[in-house]
């Protein structure tokens, strides 16, 4: 009996030494880790144990008025420490940026890990051989051929959310979310073929509150070092709240698939269409091509297709990446519109003068648009949607630039690296009065001049946003709709904006203007 006793507690002890060193090991890594880049990039000064965590500020925009500062003494980079053991190089200049977004080197296990139950391995998480596996799938998507037949959709959507405007004229108008909900409504017709109504739900559509729900949450995670650790995060009640949003996020692809898939099983002509997809997409009469069709009927070189998993992360990706940063470069497009009468006048003018009488703005009118493609590359610099951008490193990166003092720094392999779009566009050292807003900055002659990763609202390289050109061409025939119909402004009444990062960048309790029809 005693001797059972004895045998049971070594097991106990051996047990709980096992879990303790499994536990502590890669933390002990990772503080070592991060030491080394202290010597490579040492940054401000750190707490003991919250490292920089709440140093910059309680609020999003206090976080970022701080980091801007803060690029003025460390021009190109330095270490922040999250938390005692983690920290990650934050860099916001070209120099930086051109080693970063040539390494080929994968998305970090910090942030991104946080919205893998949510948005699964899908292209924006995904690594290595499944990352270029699906993406060369998942490229045909986005040809021209495919894109071209969506402007229509693109009016038509809009058209819905401007008569909607029509009752609040002269009012404080909360633009963000009629206009996500546009953006939703399209990318589901345009990638899923489906009609959902979505523009006339009363209330707030349950998969924008939901995703507003997952992107609060996931910020809220990377400010409190207890949540890095799964098993303390979903114990808490904001953890759960997270699950329960991740759970109508899956409900409301999984739907989407079903009945895609209910559909394509009674259209014999599939195999017909994919294979017209490869023949420059010549359908005659027939439903193009889209998004969704790809995904399920998309094989490699194998014959392999995607799995019902990857088919729903890449929907649930898509749903968000696809509808919600476009909506908030919209937001802040329009909102800027109005803040800068005078670009406005420039941009309906040109806009009028390209579709004049035309209910539609057509897809051969969109090259036609010069200064108003400026002024939304100018609001993508100063409110760039996707705030940071995350890698890996799996082998050392060096990075040159005038702005050290060694002319080059090592960074070693395992590191953490976190781009700041949002400081790399507002870099004293790149942009002349950075906080001014000037369309001219993207004249032909200006961007010569400057060095061509100083802006990068859609990313670059092999990881750049798939979707960009659908992104760009949706925001110039919206807005173009926009000035035809109404002019905006800004007066006393409308709340001025507070700048907050979720995941994405928007602004706290929305963006207002006014309006009044042309």
């Amino acid at each position: 009996m005693l001797l059972s006793v004895v045998l049971l507690e070594l097991f106990a002890a051996v047990v709980t030494l096992y879990f303790a060193f499994n536990m502590l090991t890669p933390l002990i890594k990772s503080y070592k880790n991060a030491k080394s880049l202290d010597v490579v990039a040492k940054g401000p000064k750190t707490h003991w144990f919250f490292g920089h965590v709440g140093q910059f500020g309680k609020t999003s925009q206090e976080r970022l008025k701080k980091l801007t500062e803060l690029a003025q003494s460390f021009p190109a980079l330095f270490n922040v420490w999250r938390g005692p053991v983690f920290s990650a190089i934050l860099m916001y200049h070209p120099d930086p940026a051109r080693s970063f977004v040539t390494s080929g080197a994968p998305k970090d296990d910090f942030g991104y890990r946080f919205l893998k139950p949510w948005l699964g391995d899908g292209l924006l998480i995904s690594k290595g051989k499944k990352w270029q596996r699906n993406r060369h799938l998942l490229t045909p998507a986005f040809h021209f051929s495919i894109l071209k037949p969506y402007t229509e959709i693109y009016n038509q959507s809009c058209r819905v959310m401007l008569d909607k405007w029509a009752d609040c004229v002269g009012k404080p108008l909360e633009v963000h979310d009629p206009i996500s909900l546009m953006a939703l409504d399209t990318m589901i017709q345009c990638a899923m073929s489906s009609r959902t109504n979505c523009q006339n739900v009363k209330g707030k559509h349950p998969y924008i509150k939901a995703i507003r729900e997952l992107a609060e949450c996931v910020g809220q995670r990377t400010q409190n070092p207890f949540y890095f650790f799964d098993w303390i995060y979903f114990l808490t009640p904001a953890g759960r709240r997270f699950s329960k949003a991740a759970d109508i996020a899956h409900k409301h692809a999984e739907t989407i698939i079903a009945e895609r898939r209910k559909a394509l099983e009674d259209l014999k002509a599939c195999k017909s269409k994919y294979e017209n997809v490869k023949n420059n997409c010549q359908y005659g009469g027939k439903k193009l091509m889209d998004f969704l069709d790809i995904l399920l009927q998309a094989r490699d070189d194998q014959g392999q297709g995607l799995s019902d998993a990857e088919i729903r992360d890449e929907v649930d990706t898509f749903l968000f990446e696809g509808h919600e940063t476009t909506a908030r470069g919209m937001a802040w497009a329009t909102y800027n519109l109005a803040k800068y009468p005078e670009f406005q006048k420039k941009c309906r003018e040109e806009v009028m003068s390209v579709i004049g009488e035309k209910e539609n703005v057509e897809w051969d009118d969109l090259q036609k648009f010069p200064y108003l493609t400026k002024f939304i590359k100018e609001s993508l610099r100063l409110y760039p949607p996707v705030v940071f951008i995350g890698r890996k490193l799996n082998t050392a990166l060096t990075v040159r630039s005038d702005v050290f003092k060694t002319k080059e720094v090592v960074i070693p392999e395992n590191s953490n690296l976190s781009f700041n779009l949002f400081c790399l566009h507002r870099n004293e050292h790149i942009w002349k009065n950075p906080t001014i807003f000037d369309p001219e900055r993207f004249s032909q002659e200006e961007c010569a001049k400057r060095d061509s990763y100083a802006y990068l609202p859609f990313s670059a390289g092999s990881r750049n946003c798939i979707g960009q050109n659908f992104a760009m061409n949706e925001m110039k025939t919206v807005l173009a709709q926009i000035l035809k119909r109404y002019e905006l402004y800004l007066d006393e009444e409308t709340p001025m904006p507070i700048v907050e990062t979720r995941v994405i960048l928007q602004r706290k309790d929305g963006i207002y203007v006014k309006i009044k029809p042309m």
